[in-house]
């Protein structure tokens, strides 16, 4: 049987970066169609969601790090 093309990748993100992902999409799509409105929240998301992922991924490096330390 013929394998699908998306069977080839497997793409594993937690909320905050599917989050990052429609933020910054939508803050494009904002862009490029003049959408004032949806500039304006897409704006407030993406830097919400950014400081999120930056958050999230200094803990878990810092967790990780004193688990491989062994502290």
């Amino acid at each position: 049987m013929a394998e699908n093309i998306t069977d080839k990748f497997q793409i594993n993100l937690n909320q905050n970066l599917w989050g990052l992902v429609v933020a910054y999409g939508s803050l494009g799509a904002a862009e490029r169609w003049g959408l004032k409105n949806l500039i304006g929240l897409s704006t407030i998301l993406s830097i919400v969601l950014t400081i999120s992922v930056i958050f999230t991924t200094v803990v878990y490096t810092w967790n990780y790090c004193k688990k491989k330390a062994g502290f």
